[in-house]
């Protein structure tokens, strides 16, 4: 994720200075079209690598592609620069490999809340239970990569530009990229009896209360069950109101700030880490909430942390459409308020997704990849064609659009969801159907 954001951040530090007397050498200026191509390009390439790659998942487990894929991005990334000096055709291909690296993300977040929970924190109960640490704050740290990634490329970015130039940007993320995969290579397993580190007694509970059929049948996916239910639907759909929020903010607040809020490029770098560290601390907090409410069924609580989450953003979104441009701290209020309310989503679809589908959650949570892969594609679209100029009058329309699409899927979410893991689920459907 922060391997997709650095260019975002770089392009505007790689720009032309407009008011320059001399030539600056190793400036480039992009179109808007190529913009989009280059944006566009990311998430094209992980719509496509995403079945694939759930097919391997499901076959070899997450380990090999996980940590191959993870490589390439981290190669990509330290390619770009070259690739930038070469010519557009070849740092769409840098970008593609960043993005069929991307697609892996949500199918390892599945496969992570499926092999390595205890039982218990991923079932859907109504009564109180004792161990503090349960699904919700599991799938928030696993999830929080969202906001914790710009957190941290942001800052970091707009130094390196300033002190080191545009191309060291992706030399330092494509660097730490390899090193972190190659500690992931070392001590990662695909389950926890194939860790030397997890003993027997840890393996047997870790494993208690899930699925026993034999591993042949459990790769096979009740893909027709999983598709004909309408709880399931409710979690993607929930998934779309958040990430073509998550994308238009993260994506577009530092072209929002610069070109209507007329900030400096440092300080652009600075107040765009800042929405997602808020909403990094409370996607935490509200998971951890969510496990240690007692009083309330997994049904109910999934409806208010989602609607806390969308509703809340979207008020925030559409008092934005009036707040005028000569506000820059009550404008940016804002956008942090809206960031921070919709981290409650760990509460809701997040959570939801691995309680519900249990052993198929690598599909089910790894559908995310192919949601926020067509938000990726369609919010540059939606921007470029009601925004085009990037004036204040023109992103008031884009925040009433994007409150209205958070309202409609909050309602969905809330009709359709569902407490319980979903029958396919049982041992007992599983040897019946296959």
């Amino acid at each position: 994720r922060s391997n997709i954001l650095s260019f975002n951040f770089a392009v505007i530090c790689m720009a032309p200075d407009p008011n320059a007397t001399a030539y600056e050498p190793d400036r480039h200026d992009f179109s808007d079209t190529e913009d989009t191509m280059i944006t566009v390009a990311v998430a094209v390439a992980a719509l496509l690598a995403n079945i694939p790659i759930v097919f391997v998942v499901n076959r070899d487990g997450i380990w090999s592609i996980f940590t191959g894929l993870g490589l390439l991005s981290g190669a990509a990334t330290l390619a770009i620069p070259t690739a930038v000096r070469s010519g557009l055709p070849l740092l769409l291909v840098c970008r593609a490999l960043q993005g069929v690296a991307f697609a892996a993300v949500f199918p390892a977040v599945g496969t992570f809340a499926a092999k390595w929970t205890y039982y218990k924190q991923v079932r859907s109960l109504t009564r109180p239970y004792r161990n503090p640490f349960q699904t919700g704050l599991f799938v928030s740290v696993l999830v929080a990569y969202v906001q914790f990634a710009p957190v941290i490329t942001s800052p970091i970015s707009g130094a390196l530009c300033d002190s080191q130039g545009w191309p060291s940007v992706f030399y330092f993320h494509g660097g730490v990229t390899l090193a972190l995969f190659s500690l992931y290579a070392l001590f990662y397993r695909n389950t926890p009896r194939k860790h030397p580190c997890v003993g027997a007694a840890e393996s047997g509970k870790i494993d208690r209360g899930k699925s026993h059929v034999d591993k042949q049948t459990l790769r096979r996916i009740p893909y027709r069950a999983i598709f004909s239910t309408p709880a399931i639907w409710a979690v993607w759909i929930g998934a779309v109101g958040n990430f073509a929020t998550v994308e238009l903010m993260f994506l577009y607040n530092p072209v929002y700030m610069k070109k209507v809020l007329k900030l400096s490029t440092g300080a652009i770098g600075t107040a765009a880490a800042v929405p997602p560290l808020v909403q990094f601390l409370v996607k935490l907090a509200c998971g951890a909430a969510s496990d240690r409410i007692k009083f309330a069924t997994e049904l109910a609580k999934y409806r208010f942390f989602n609607s806390l989450a969308f509703l809340g953003c979207a008020a925030c979104f559409t008092a934005l459409a009036f707040i005028e441009a000569d506000k820059p701290l009550l404008n940016l209020g804002l956008l942090l308020a809206g960031a921070g309310l919709l981290g409650a989503s760990t509460g809701g679809f997040y959570k939801a997704a691995p309680a519900l589908s249990k052993q198929y959650s690598h599909f089910v949570t790894g559908f995310f990849s192919i949601v926020i892969s067509a938000t990726m594609v369609a919010i540059p679209f939606v921007v470029d064609g009601v925004a085009p100029h990037a004036t204040q009058e023109e992103w008031r329309r884009v925040f009433g659009i994007i409150a209205a699409v958070l309202l409609v899927t909050n309602i969905i979410f809330c009709v359709l969801i569902r407490g319980d893991p979903c029958v396919w689920t049982t041992d007992e459907w599983i040897e019946e159907h296959f």
